[in-house]
């Protein structure tokens, strides 16, 4: 806490020293000028005795007196004028400062305050010192005389006499005027004052005895000075003086009008009124001889009063007239005065509402404007005056004063005892039975202030004794005088004399160390009586004063902080709140409980009335030390009314630098305040920041940090290069250049992966393998990516950096000349000389080119992106810096008349330094890890290649054709070698070539093989858009190498991505069933492909779609399309509709020397013309790319053996555990071929306009039987589980699915059923003549077509009437039913072994009875098995055919 330098003892005793006048004559105040000093002032650091000196009460106890310290005062001084008063108190508190603190440790908190406390002491002194001497106390009443007389006189003695004469005027007055004496008997002393150079040593000798034979040898005392001789002065500066801190600045004796005594801070225009030109004692007055003509006099101590009190204490009233705020409060303004209104004794001339003009710049500065030049004092004493000064003193107070004090005891003493118990009168007695004793009570009639004693009265008899015994130490026998005189004016209701017994009373129990609750409650109700009663605050302040060093001397600091408080008023603004900040220090030093929060309030206050007091330094000081309290506690308005006041005092205190900061702390993002007040915030920072800049800017400070914006240093992002330009019309064509890199593909991590892939497999294709340790390129920097190594620019080309600026405030935040800040150091220069373009501007062979933004606005409350770049122009290290702009505020905001807006407008310039935080180590105990994503290495050339598309669209149809053209252009300084491309869906692309042979890098494809700078090459690209609709990401990645090997970077990437919008086109359901057809002559199998297209163009799309069908093609080993087509001709299909074919295949005869045709076409267009053959490209190029990932590539062209998965494959396990035969009964249902549907489509869009699309559409028929669509119906997850089939649970030791059991050794029973196809051959009909023979027999062939890969031993039967399979095989086509009275005659039964698809014939005879229709495909039944299998394995096939063979009777040859 802030301590003062004296204890609360001897500040007590200080406050109530003996009072001694001093007389001198005129040639005394000359020979003490030699030393540049009054007499007063010469003596007044020798003013303590340093021995103890003793005195004898009236009992005869010896009474020691120590540390005895008298006040010796001009005898004509008095207390200054009202103005001048103020003036001197402002000062007093102004001109002191305490520049070292301590530092406090309170509840887990340190805060930082003043390790002593100078100016409240300083004001203390002078405020105990100015009170008016009154007549209910004698502490201040002079209690002796020095007449001082120089023996340079002509008559010294006569002089003397005279002195003596005009003291006995002085003291007989009438009635009592100032000065005040402590009684009729004062002692007299007399100094004869000898100069021992100018001076006669004989005539002042003779003086002197004869001075000593008339007063008394201890009356008297010989002073001799100056006994330096002139030329033997010595140069004394580097000594200590002893007088300085004695010593006031010198005050004009000048009249209370003059401009030096007129107010000077806001609190003494207001608030105050004139200084009493008279003092008031025993209710009269007299105006003549009471005019403050005797100013204060040099030497005396600084005498300083505040104007209300003075003006209190010679009853005139003031009245304020306006409320003051809190300082918390919004509405509080600085600027509010309490103003007063003066009575009719008040002097017009002492108006200081007039005097406004005479503002002292020491008070609203901080600090004084005038030049004290080092003033040299006691240049001709030597040391033996300094000893003869200093036994003056003690001889005085030895052999005079304390013999004086001990008579004056002595005669008190026998006086009281004298009339101890007489009642003085028969008023006051009643006034004792019937009277009130207490103040102010209702029972209390006399007038405050209204009883006057004369001077010999019993009572003040009483109360000068109590004074004697406690300013000469005798604390015990000042508490019973005290304590015994308060019971007196109680009971004659005179309060101030009441009051001020109360207060000794109090101070003589806690010197004499035996306080108790009861004392304190004398001093309490002392300062109370003061206000309330006796309406003295002067007094009230200085018993609080008083009481409050006693009760912290007690530890007592929270009842001494509210005595404090209870000081403060609207009447003097410098005593509130010096008061207040002595609270707040109580209430800091308090333990139980710790009040930190009052210490910060109170400190707040007493910042507040500082500030109206006009003390800009003080407050500024106390608004800091609050701020300690109330930093980060989240009250966001304290602390801005903290911030505001402190930046508005050190403004006023010409410390921008510190308004600056704390304007700047107005300005976060954690504000609370409205709009409206923001912007007056940030224009008080701007026009601070602006006179700032101008103090600096002479000094070639750098940029200042501005508090807005806000920049994120994590969020910073930086990109090697430029922005990809946005896409244009080149005439016709559609110019789309490549997307390249943009500050929105930083979140995109799966997305990095994927490009990263893809660079790894270009590395590898172009360089022929991966390097140790592979890093993918980072082209675009952020917190995400590893940035410990540096980037790598290359010259010419931008380096573009993304910046998210946050404005925080409610208001938009205008910023204008926005560019990078920088450092560049040449690679060339052998120095390390660094260049900058904050302080140096760019010239224009610098060696980097900034882009200038002119203006940005940042919307309120908004994080808003800024990309800004910068061009290196040279080779070297470039590392980015910051921001630096031109900040504004909101001209709209602050004017209403737009054609004010411009010189309302205030522009600052500053910067923002980027911060970057470093990155954490992955592994722990690893070496610090630097981000280094703002420091770019600039290399001198590298190639720099630009990729644009032409035509090319982002909305295309399911299966869509489209040629793009790619144009490859190298813009850099270098030669570039080895273009590749690669893609995540190389299955859409095509550039002309064919696969490469290697299995896995289909993905890659070489492009260009050399390209010098400034080189443009085309490259023909067909883009196929996917099967299924929806929006479909595309990726592509280019890489190209530079010429030169050893150049670094080696190689560089360019991106493009797009969002393709896939529209619905055509679907497709195909189903391959066997032909019924005989297999005859040598001919072989046949497939009928049932095909269904149609169109899923919906009617409500925005694209209308009319497809047309093209072409059909088969692409098969085996299998190859016959050129016979069931189609309708010129099919168009519109929205919806669908058309249905059948397609014929045959399989191809195998010959081991021909080369088979892979693919058939069929044209289906309206004219039959050739629309092109499936092989050519770009066709075959997307059916290779459609089923690389599972074709193999050979030299005759793709191997299709693996273009169908067997359906077995899922069930049964993989193809390498399942038996031979198994595989070659497989192939009778497999059919190992892909269409290919073409079509053509007129597309128009909702604006009417056309454009034509070709397709192209695959479809794999994996299954006899099944039918295929593509594409695929979207299906909800319920019909997905029913696609799926039924649920199926397994039991734990259910092992039957993984064993290799029967489903591996033996195919399964639905191939088995369909091993043979067979069909009959017959007349279609006879005519018979059923009279001549009862039946008719005819010859049916039965052939056999075995459709597997394996050699089978068939069965054939015919069947009876009464067979199931009869009934089974019934057709219900006829109309009447067939008739089945016929009979398998001849052959019943027999077996037929058949090779792999080969076939055969049996030979078999029907019998028919009767006339009629006959389904001769019925009643036969055919049964398989392998050879050497047992009989009783045979299947029988599940085939059925219908042959109808009709029978007629021949007519009747006889009539």
């Amino acid at each position: 806490m802030a301590q003062c330098k004296l204890t609360p003892h001897e500040f007590i005793q200080n406050a109530f020293s003996p009072m001694v006048a001093v007389m001198c004559s005129q040639l005394v105040d000359q020979t003490c000028q030699k030393n540049n000093l009054s007499f007063v002032e010469m003596i007044q650091p020798f003013c303590k005795l340093s021995t103890e000196a003793h005195f004898r009460e009236p009992s005869g106890t010896s009474v020691a007196v120590r540390n005895l310290r008298v006040t010796m005062l001009d005898v004509n001084s008095r207390p200054p004028q009202a103005t001048l008063a103020r003036k001197l108190l402002n000062e007093s508190v102004s001109l002191s400062g305490s520049d070292r603190n301590t530092s406090q440790q309170i509840g887990g908190q340190t805060v930082d305050i003043p390790a002593s406390v100078p100016w409240f002491e300083a004001w203390r002194e002078t405020f105990l010192q100015v009170q008016f001497p009154s007549d209910h106390e004698f502490t201040k009443h002079y209690i002796a005389c020095i007449l001082v007389v120089s023996s340079a006189e002509n008559n010294p003695v006569e002089t003397v006499q005279h002195m003596g004469l005009q003291l006995q005027q002085l003291q007989n007055i009438t009635p009592a005027k100032l000065p005040k004496w402590f009684g009729p008997g004062v002692l007299r002393y007399y100094v004869l004052v000898h100069d021992a150079v100018d001076g006669d040593n004989d005539k002042a000798e003779t003086t002197f005895n004869v001075l000593k034979q008339t007063y008394g040898d201890n009356n008297c005392y010989f002073l001799q000075m100056n006994s330096r001789p002139p030329g033997q002065s010595e140069d004394q500066n580097h000594l200590p003086d002893p007088w300085s801190q004695f010593l006031i600045r010198q005050v004009d004796n000048q009249e209370a009008n003059d401009q030096d005594s007129s107010p000077r801070t806001p609190a003494e225009i207001g608030g105050v009124t004139g200084m009493p030109t008279h003092v008031i004692t025993d209710g009269s007055c007299d105006g003549e001889t009471s005019e403050v003509n005797n100013v204060l006099r040099p030497g005396v101590g600084p005498v300083i009063m505040s104007a209300l009190e003075v003006a209190q204490e010679a009853g005139e009233n003031a009245a304020p007239i306006t409320v003051e705020h809190h300082p918390l409060s919004p509405d509080a303004d600085p600027q509010n005065f309490v103003l007063a209104s003066s009575d009719k004794n008040h002097v017009p001339n002492n108006d200081v509402i007039s005097a406004t003009s005479h503002i002292n710049a020491n008070v609203w500065v901080g600090q004084g404007n005038q030049t004290s030049t080092a003033t040299q004092h006691g240049a001709y004493l030597t040391t033996s005056d300094l000893d003869h000064l200093r036994m003056l003193v003690q001889e005085f107070c030895v052999k005079a004063l304390l013999p004086h004090v001990e008579k004056q005891i002595q005669q008190l003493n026998d006086l009281i005892s004298n009339k101890k118990g007489v009642s003085r009168s028969f008023l006051s007695a009643t006034k004792r039975w019937f009277g009130s004793n207490k103040p102010g009570m209702p029972g209390s009639s006399t007038q405050v202030n209204a009883v006057i004693y004369s001077s010999d009265a019993p009572e003040l008899q009483l109360r000068r004794l109590g004074d004697l015994y406690f300013m000469f130490g005798d604390y015990s026998l000042a508490f019973q005088a005290y304590h015994a005189a308060k019971r007196d004016f109680n009971a004659d209701q005179a309060w101030l004399y009441y009051a001020g017994a109360l207060e000794m009373a109090a101070l003589s129990a806690f010197m004499r160390g035996e306080v108790t609750q009861k004392a304190q409650g004398y001093m309490d109700e002392g300062i109370i009586t003061y206000l309330n009663s006796c309406k003295m605050p002067q007094f009230a302040t200085r018993a609080t004063l008083l009481s409050t060093e006693c009760l912290k001397g007690l530890s007592l600091y929270g009842e001494a902080a509210k005595q404090f408080i209870r000081m403060t008023s609207e009447d003097s603004d410098l005593r509130s709140a010096l008061l207040l900040e002595q609270a707040s220090y109580c209430f800091l030093k308090a333990t139980r409980p710790h009040m930190m929060r009052k210490y910060a309030f109170h400190i707040v206050l007493a910042g507040h009335r500082f500030s109206k007091a006009g003390q800009r330094r003080h407050s500024l000081r106390c608004y800091k030390q609050a701020y300690q309290v109330y930093e980060n506690k989240n009250w966001s308005l304290a602390e801005d009314h903290i911030h505001f006041t402190i930046g508005r005092q050190a403004a006023n205190l010409k410390q921008i630098s510190e308004a600056a900061k704390a304007f700047a702390h107005l300005l976060t993002p954690s504000s609370r305040q409205s709009a409206t007040q923001q912007a007056a915030f940030l224009r008080e920072f701007l026009t601070t920041q602006q006179q700032l800049n101008t103090e600096e800017r002479s000094l070639g400070n750098a940029l200042p940090v501005l508090p807005l914006p806000l920049v994120d240093g994590s969020a910073i992002q930086v990109l090697l290069g430029s922005l990809p330009p946005l896409p244009f019309q080149d005439g016709a064509s559609n110019v789309i250049p490549a997307t390249g890199i943009t500050f929105s593909d930083v979140t995109m991590g799966e997305t990095d992966i994927r490009w990263s892939k893809l660079e790894e497999l270009l590395v590898a294709e172009a360089q022929g393998l991966l390097p140790m340790i592979f890093k993918p390129t980072v082209q675009l920097y952020s917190s995400t990516t590893n940035n410990t190594t540096r980037p790598t620019g290359i010259v010419g080309e931008p380096v573009t950096v993304c910046v998210m600026l946050q404005n925080p405030l409610h208001i938009s935040l205008p910023l204008h000349d926005v560019h990078l800040l920088w450092r560049f150091k040449k690679s060339s220069e052998v120095t390390s000389q660094l260049i900058d373009n904050e302080m140096v501007p760019e010239t224009a062979d610098g060696p980097v080119l900034t882009q200038h933004l002119e203006s940005v606005v940042l919307k309120p409350d908004c994080i808003q992106e800024v990309i800004l770049c910068v061009t290196p122009r040279s080779e070297g290290e470039m590392q980015i810096l910051g921001i630096a702009y031109q900040m504004s505020n909101s001209a709209a905001q602050q004017c209403a008349e737009p054609s004010n807006i411009t010189q309302h407008t205030i522009s600052v310039p500053g910067k923002q330094v980027f911060t970057l935080r470093k990155p954490i180590p992955k592994v722990r105990g690893s070496q610090d890890l630097h981000d280094r994503r703002l420091e770019i290495s600039v290399v001198k050339s590298a190639p720099l290649l630009q990729v644009i598309f032409r035509d090319l669209n982002s909305e295309m149809l399911c299966g869509e054709l489209q040629r793009v053209t790619l144009e490859f252009q190298n813009t850099g300084n270098a030669a570039l070698t080895a273009l590749y491309v690669a893609s995540t869906t190389p299955e859409l692309f095509s550039l002309g070539q064919p696969l490469p042979q290697q299995p896995g890098v289909h993905q890659v494809t070489h492009v260009v093989a050399h390209l010098f700078p400034g080189q443009t090459h085309a490259v023909p690209m067909w883009l196929r858009a996917p099967d299924t609709k929806g929006i479909t990401s595309i990726e592509m990645l280019f890489y190209y190498e530079n010429a030169n090997s050893n150049s670094n970077p080696r190689y560089r990437l360019v991106r493009h991505s797009w969002q393709l919008t896939v529209l619905s086109s055509i679907q497709l359901t195909t189903t391959a069933l066997r032909s019924s057809a005989a297999v005859w002559n040598g001919m072989q199998e046949i497939l009928n492909f049932t095909l269904c297209v149609k169109n899923c163009n919906q009617v409500h799309d925005q694209l209308m779609t009319e497809i047309s069908l093209l072409q059909i093609s088969l692409a098969s080993q085996v299998w190859q399309l016959s050129k016979n087509v069931v189609v309708p001709e010129d099919v168009r299909l519109q929205a919806q509709e669908m058309v249905h074919f059948v397609a014929v295949a045959q399989r191809q005869e195998e010959d081991a020397g021909a080369k088979r045709n892979i693919f058939s076409d069929v044209t289906l267009n309206q004219n039959r013309k050739a629309t092109g053959s499936l092989s050519e490209s770009p066709y075959i190029d997307f059916f290779n790319r459609h089923f690389a990932g599972s074709t193999k590539i050979s030299a005759d062209g793709p191997d299709m053996s693996a273009y169908l998965p067997d359906p077995s494959v899922s069930n049964t396990g993989s193809e390498i555990n399942k038996d031979s035969s198994v595989k070659d009964m497989d192939a009778a249902l497999k059919v190992e071929a892909t269409i290919i549907l073409r079509w053509k489509a007129c597309v128009t869009d909702g604006g009417g306009k056309k454009r034509s699309a070709i397709g192209q559409h695959h479809l794999v028929v994996e299954k006899i039987g099944t039918p295929i669509t593509w594409p695929l119906e979207p299906t909800g997850p319920l019909q997905q589980q029913e696609l799926m089939g039924p649920l199926r649970i397994f039991h734990p030791h259910d092992t039957s699915s993984n064993s290799p059991g029967a489903s591996e050794k033996y195919a399964p029973i639905e191939i088995l059923q369909k091993l043979v196809t067979y069909n009959v051959w017959h007349a279609s009909q006879v005519i018979h003549d059923f009279k001549k023979s009862r039946l008719c027999v005819t010859p049916v062939m039965l052939t056999l077509q075995n459709c597997s890969d394996r050699c089978l031993v068939v069965k054939v039967n015919t069947l009876g009437n009464s067979s199931s399979a009869s009934a089974a095989n019934k057709n219900q086509l006829y109309s009447p039913h067939s008739s089945s009275s016929f009979r398998w005659v001849g052959l019943a039964g027999t077996w037929l072994e058949l090779g792999p698809h080969t076939s055969g014939k049996i030979y078999l005879s029907a019998a028919i009875g009767s006339p009629g229709t006959y389904d001769l495909g019925s009643r036969l039944e055919v049964l398989c098995r392998s050879p050497g299998a047992p009989e009783a394995d045979a299947v029988s096939q599940r085939w059925h055919i219908e042959s109808a063979f009709v029978v007629s009777s021949a007519p009747s040859s006889g009539l």
